[in-house]
């Protein structure tokens, strides 16, 4: 179920940031566009029909930072992305 607006815990803030999604099990990252961001999450624009895994990082690029996630919901080419930790700093010559 897609949270409306007021069961939000924390506003999110519409944003336009390029982003990649990492695991250990993908062979490389996917790019992504991040439309929303919030402390505890994010609206993510992903490949149509592209499989995410259960787990992973989303690295935001502009900020060098990467959130351990989870997908709460997927729908067409949105997910709704909730962070499980705090993010922590990336080098980018990594990705």
């Amino acid at each position: 179920m897609i949270a409306q607006k007021q069961d939000r815990r924390e506003q999110r803030h519409r944003v336009l940031k390029g982003g990649k999604v990492v695991s250990r099990t993908l062979h490389g990252a996917i790019d992504v566009r991040i439309r929303d961001l919030s402390q505890s999450g994010a609206l993510v624009e992903v490949p149509f029909a592209t499989a995410i895994p259960d787990s992973y990082v989303l690295l935001v690029v502009s900020e060098s930072k990467v959130y351990p996630a989870v997908t709460r919901w997927r729908k067409g080419d949105r997910m709704g992305v909730e962070f499980t930790g705090p993010p922590n700093l990336a080098s980018l010559r990594k990705w």
